[in-house]
């Protein structure tokens, strides 16, 4: 298949699992070239801030990070081949209604419903300028990337990762990469009542962006006294980590779950694999 508005892992992963043998992304490999000869980013390779590649490297980049994030989403599920995946359909629909899946999904599962070929449509004609000729601006870069006050709500967004971080005490200073090691509690602060206040409610006041968002709970029993909780420290010592082998995790990953849960006093689960041999050393 020759999709233009393929461009993401996602995009691919999806393409490929509903049984395409191959992809060519030929908007993606333009926008690629034309974002090489753009005077910025010439700019940045001059003064060192972008490495200097040529057209058909930087293409290639682009392909090598695709590829990487489709074995990311097949090791994720737990597939080691690309064949084991391609055509299998594993995927579940949310907010597709029954004429897409009839005419394009034919034996996905959809629950709840959605939306219709005409909304897929209408979004579709936002997501362009009018005029190609005029060179107008996008209506709704929020379709695209997270812009607060220029499209769509994202969930995932800076804002509200900077909240969770100063909720947590986590300083992105520091890192493995300068004095993590040397600094008490591997550089992470106490954690603050008065900043995680401020991210609950802005989740809490934020748009409906996710199928969770409808829902809510209602009890009616009493809360339970927190003299009567049980202390987190006990909590955590029940927590334990699936077995993962390594390979179907990177070392990386297979290490970093390990070293949390260990920290916690809880276990961890190597899986069948074992553990890198050079981690004994």
């Amino acid at each position: 298949v020759e999709p233009g508005s393929a461009w993401p892992p996602h995009h691919f992963a999806c393409l490929v699992g509903y049984g395409a043998n191959a992809v060519h992304p030929y908007m993606a490999f333009e926008s690629v070239k034309k974002w090489h000869g753009d005077s910025i980013t010439q700019k940045k390779m001059d003064s060192n801030k972008l490495k200097r590649t040529t057209v058909e490297e930087a293409q290639e980049n682009y392909r090598t990070a695709v590829e990487n994030g489709m074995l990311k989403i097949l090791s994720k599920i737990g597939i080691s081949l690309l064949t084991s995946y391609a055509g299998a359909q594993i995927f579940e629909a949310l907010g597709l209604g029954d004429d897409v899946i009839n005419r394009s999904f034919k034996g996905t599962v959809s629950r709840i419903g959605g939306m219709g070929l005409e909304d897929l449509a209408a979004e579709t004609a936002l997501m362009r300028p009018e005029a190609i000729k005029e060179k107008m601006k996008l209506v709704n870069y929020g379709y695209y990337k997270p812009v607060p006050r220029s499209g769509e709500y994202h969930v995932n967004s800076s804002d509200l990762a900077k909240r969770l971080h100063a909720a947590i005490g986590l300083d992105k200073t520091v890192s493995a990469a300068t004095t993590r090691d040397q600094v008490e509690n591997d550089g992470v602060k106490p954690a603050s009542v008065a900043n995680y206040e401020i991210f609950k409610e802005s989740i809490e006041t934020a748009p409906l962006a996710s199928i969770r968002d409808l829902l809510d709970f209602e009890s009616d029993k009493e809360s339970v006294p927190i003299e009567e909780v049980e202390s987190a420290a006990s909590i955590m010592t029940r927590f334990c980590t699936g077995a993962m082998s390594l390979g179907a995790l990177s070392r990386e990953a297979h290490e970093t779950l390990a070293i949390a849960v260990n920290r916690i006093g809880g276990k961890s689960n190597s899986g069948e694999g074992g553990e890198d041999t050079i981690r004994g050393k």
